[in-house]
């Protein structure tokens, strides 16, 4: 007992010491009212009593350590904001694990919002991406297991696991107000930044599903193979990308900035949160070639970073949908016995000043000022991501699809069509006919998913298209895909439509 309260009064002492001043001095005021606040010293013994008699009297044993362990992850997480966090050795070893693009579970980010840990993007090719789940999904059970209430760590923690073992994840999906249960073969996650890139008409595409280790040297090789083939224009996709490496983001910035110009900024309260982070990478096309930035609500932390900087360097413009909103700096300090305290410090701000967090965090309100860019002056409002400067709406998967996703069906089936058909010379030349559709249909119905045939001739053309995506990449792997799923895809042929109006940047902004 006399080493755990040494271990308690240390995380204490440096966690309120640092931050929680405040906090503590609310919770004197509240117990003893205004004219008698009690000291730090006092507050620590209320503690260490409290601390006892649960020790002494609950009605079951319970370990000292899971006590205050938790004690101080409470006080970190009901006190602050969802990003601030005690982490547990165990904790310390995955945070390490988690930017280096390799690890074993299902593949895919999760954040925390309005309550709810909820999935920001699935990793393309995983066993999550596989299964059906999508960005904004709520995850509420784990294995039978209520998650609700649970933080992110907590929720990670479940989710990954050694290859080949199930995990069975239950969503609420807001989309189609409906719950969703996918059992996942947890498997090796080897994550690829850059899983395609090519050449559409005269319009460059690469697609960055994050910024972890490699990332940059990935978009670099992209951007000068796609500059010898001649294209005149550049996409870049960040749908989906929930962010990593900051410096990647740098350098990823660089290559459309040049060297040197301001992409973030960050503040916070004390003085050593303040920074100024510019561009590294050298330019790869010159400023008159038009960019687009293709986003979602699925892009988050560096890929806001990198699209922010764009924009508001009027550089690229955005198109597609809000971005997720996760703008802010954690800070990790070691703590005693290998824990350590994961503590948000600051903000980021875009080169325009605009706070790329969406909603409140502590006592600060949302940013809902009005902005203007740094070379045109163009006005851009704050409240959190990165809005779009063309919004394009892509309607939801009708809910049978999302069910036969959810079940498997889709890939299944592509599996029985590719192993008796002949694989054809390009992804192009895939066709599926209507006698194939019938004989998905009854897939759909042996797999005891309910629908009527008006619902089935409604969902035709979505599972048409995914079919055909999922037989493409069968035969001819991501390049494949992506051929097939981006010429039916809304935002991407908004960004060509666009582009082939452009022949030098400034075009772009002209109404």
């Amino acid at each position: 007992m006399k080493r755990l309260r040494v271990v308690f009064l240390l995380m204490l002492s440096f966690v309120l010491g640092t931050t929680f001043g405040y906090a503590v001095s609310l919770l004197a005021q509240s117990s003893q009212g205004a004219e008698n606040k009690l000291t730090f010293s006092q507050i620590t013994d209320v503690f260490i009593n409290a601390l006892n008699t649960v020790q002494k009297y609950y009605v079951v044993e319970v370990k000292a350590t899971d006590l205050v362990e938790n004690a101080v992850k409470g006080m970190v997480r009901l006190s602050l904001d969802a990003h601030s966090d005690l982490l547990t050795p165990e904790e310390v070893k995955r945070l390490r694990e988690s930017t280096t693009g390799t690890y074993e579970g299902v593949g895919m980010t999760i954040g925390e919002r309005d309550g709810f840990v909820v999935v920001i993007s699935p990793f393309e090719g995983t066993p999550a991406w596989k299964a059906g789940l999508k960005p904004g999904d709520r995850i509420i059970r784990i294995n039978d297991t209520s998650v609700i209430g649970w933080k992110v760590d907590e929720v990670s923690k479940h989710l990954r696991g050694p290859r080949g073992t199930k995990v069975k994840v239950t969503v609420y999906r807001p989309a189609i107000n409906d719950t969703l249960t996918f059992v996942i073969t947890r498997d090796r996650i080897v994550l690829r930044a850059v899983p395609f890139y090519g050449k559409f008409g005269d319009v460059g595409y690469i697609k960055l599903n994050s910024f972890q280790e490699d990332a940059a040297q990935k978009v670099y090789r992209a951007l000068n193979a796609l500059k010898e083939e001649g294209v005149k224009s550049v996409i870049l996709d960040l749908r989906g990308n929930p962010g990593g490496l900051l410096r990647q983001a740098f350098l990823i910035g660089g290559y459309f900035l040049g060297k040197g110009r301001l992409v973030l900024y960050t503040e916070g309260r004390i003085p050593d949160s303040k920074e100024r982070f510019y561009s590294e990478g050298d330019m790869v096309f010159s400023e008159d070639v038009p960019v687009v930035v293709l986003l979602d609500r699925g892009s988050a932390s560096a890929s806001e970073i990198v699209a922010g900087a764009l924009q508001d360097w009027d550089r690229a413009l955005i198109v597609g949908d809000t971005s997720f909103g996760k703008g802010t700096v954690q800070r990790i300090f070691p703590l005693p016995y290998d824990y350590s305290l994961k503590l948000t410090v600051a903000r980021y701000h875009t080169p325009s000043g605009r706070v790329i967090h969406k909603g409140k965090l502590g006592s600060i309100e949302k940013d809902t000022g009005i902005y203007f860019t740094k070379i045109l002056k163009r006005p851009i409002r704050g409240g959190g991501g990165i809005a779009p400067d063309v919004y394009v709406k892509v309607r939801p998967l009708p809910r049978l699809v999302q069910k036969a996703e959810a079940k498997g069906v889709i890939s299944n089936w592509a599996t029985k069509y590719t192993s008796t058909h002949r694989k054809p010379k390009r992804p192009e030349d895939i066709t599926i006919t209507e006698s194939d559709l019938q004989d998905f249909k009854k897939a759909l119905k042996k797999a005891d998913i309910e629908f009527s045939d008006c619902r089935f001739e409604e969902a035709k053309e979505d599972f048409k298209r995914l079919l055909l995506a999922q037989i493409a990449y069968q035969y001819f792997g991501e390049e494949g895909r992506y051929r097939v799923l981006l010429k039916h895809d809304p935002v991407f042929k908004k960004a060509v439509e666009v582009l082939r109006k452009a022949r030098k940047t400034e075009d772009l902004f002209k109404k």
